[in-house]
């Protein structure tokens, strides 16, 4: 072994101690989403939508319960202002979404909750990808959660009653870069499609895991007008997190069943329409 093969072994030693240091885990957790998704659509550029989405979990037994409409996991109200900026190229805006998130570890364990608020503007970008489109999203999020309660007393959204912990003390940003890829099944006329989709999140905040989650997922669709379509499909979230105090990493894989319907006004319009579901 020459001296510099040493040195090279000697400076990675530490890196590679430090990873050891942490026991990995894996878990899974059965769940359900849905999106009921409205869009009004002007006889310009603009439109208006607002949708809603509800999920709910199977006990976190790590894959063990199958029952994934067991506890409420979310709801989300989220509107959204949107301009065609060019036929590829669409600006939205959600001013202003709610969102209530609810976790329970186990049925030994009272259920947590807390809400947020969140300001979303996103840029879309479609292009034409053999008989369907490719959908190229970006979108920041900029939220204002709450902290978490166990419902066990009355609850003041975002203050918690705490005055010393103002809004900014809780936000955060993230930012997702989405790839979707929509595909008809035996020609446009038949209705059908497939859609692909693969999301990454990363977390700009000081005391936040910097990749947060991402998501792949494979649906089937229908189009039952031309101002309607449903959807099936599967959903994988995974995320990663660190318990350093127990030095524990966590590698967390929720396998959802996603839902989506899909209705807008039957206006002629030089908008687009919604590409999908979350």
């Amino acid at each position: 072994m020459t001296s510099r093969t040493l040195l090279v072994l000697l400076a990675l030693f530490p890196v590679v101690a430090a990873a050891q240091t942490y026991r990995n885990t894996v878990r899974h957790r059965p769940v359900f989403w849905s999106e009921v998704n409205l869009v009004y659509r002007t006889a310009g550029k603009w439109s208006f939508q607002l949708d809603h989405q509800y999920r709910r979990q199977a006990e976190d037994d790590n894959g063990r319960d199958l029952n994934i409409f067991r506890y409420p996991l979310q709801q989300v109200f989220r509107p959204w202002i949107s301009y065609q900026l060019s036929k590829p190229v669409r600006l939205s805006l959600s001013p202003i979404g709610l969102w209530w998130t609810w976790s329970r570890s186990n049925e030994f364990q009272p259920t947590t909750f807390f809400q947020e608020v969140r300001i979303i503007p996103q840029l879309q970008i479609t292009r034409p990808a053999g008989d369907g489109e490719l959908i190229t999203r970006f979108r920041t999020e900029m939220r204002w959660p709450s902290q978490t309660d166990t419902l066990t007393s009355a609850y003041i959204f975002l203050s918690d009653g705490e005055s010393q912990r103002v809004l900014a003390d809780r936000f955060d940003m993230r930012l997702r870069a989405m790839v979707r890829w929509i595909n008809p099944i035996g020609g446009k006329q038949s209705g059908w499609y497939t859609h692909l989709s693969m999301e990454p999140m990363v977390v700009v905040s000081k005391s936040a895991q910097r990749f947060d989650q991402s998501r792949t997922y494979l649906g089937l669709g229908r189009r039952l007008r031309e101002n309607m379509r449903v959807e099936i499909g599967y959903l994988n979230q995974f995320s990663i997190r660190r318990n350093r105090a127990e030095q524990v990493r966590t590698f967390n894989l929720n396998h959802a069943l996603q839902v989506y319907l899909y209705l807008e006004n039957r206006r002629q319009s030089k908008a687009g329409s919604d590409s999908g579901p979350e």
